[in-house]
């Protein structure tokens, strides 16, 4: 069973796992941070101990990490501390996103780190069994109060088929229980390659399996959504 959250100021709640696998993140909004991705947790400390001229502060995150290095080399000693399976890191920009499985990795990180924190995540305690499964989509409501399934297309399936392509569109424009765009019909024709990631809303189970026998072969990922009542 998962420990409930103890209370912070603000959370999310964790909808499915990150990445498939993490139940925790806390995102950190750290200018200079791009340095840890770069030099790593112990050579990161050691160049923000002993810089302190313009010569050594070459880069723009190189100034911005000194001008923040006692929250990086905190960070770092912190991470330091754990086993590297415990927990894994996300670096863009200004931003780090850490994820965990461990509540008290997480609660550690949003305390200490409370004033640099961006978003944090954690899961329902009261729905656990949910996130063992990450074809879970947990929700407050279901996406036009109505559809129970997302589902991811694979257009790169039918590329050498336009004619097929055109009548899996119609077909699914004559589905009163399918929620398709037209961003997506559009991305759906001309989309030949296995990288782009979009999908249509599925109203019920009998709908999905209609869909499924339609043309299962461009059929990906299904999510399915589950109303969680906090």
């Amino acid at each position: 069973m998962l420990r409930k959250p103890q209370k912070m100021d603000k959370h999310n709640i964790t909808k499915r796992k990150f990445y498939g696998k993490w139940l925790y993140k806390v995102s950190l909004s750290l200018p200079g941070v791009a340095l840890l991705r770069m030099q790593g947790l112990n050579n990161t400390v050691t160049f923000l101990m002993n810089a302190n001229d313009d010569k050594e502060l070459k880069y723009r995150y190189h100034k911005e990490a000194y001008h923040n290095r006692q929250d990086i080399i905190d960070l770092c000693f912190y991470l330091q501390t754990k086993d590297k399976d415990s927990w894994a890191k996300r670096i863009e920009r200004s931003f780090i996103d850490i994820y965990t499985n461990d509540i008290d990795i997480f609660h550690n990180l949003t305390e200490k780190f409370q004033h640099i924190v961006r978003t944090a995540f954690a899961p329902d305690a009261n729905r656990s069994n949910q996130y063992d499964n990450n074809s879970h989509i947990i929700s407050k409501k279901l996406p036009h109060d109505r559809y129970r399934y997302k589902v991811f297309l694979k257009p790169h399936k039918l590329k050498n088929d336009k004619q097929g392509k055109a009548d899996f569109i119609t077909w699914l424009d004559s589905q009163k229980n399918i929620l398709i765009s037209d961003a997506v019909k559009g991305w759906f024709m001309t989309t030949d390659w296995n990288w782009d990631r979009r999908y249509v809303l599925v109203e019920d189970h009998n709908t999905l399996l209609l869909l499924k026998l339609r043309n299962s072969e461009v059929v990906g990922k299904i999510y399915e959504y589950i109303i969680s009542d906090k």
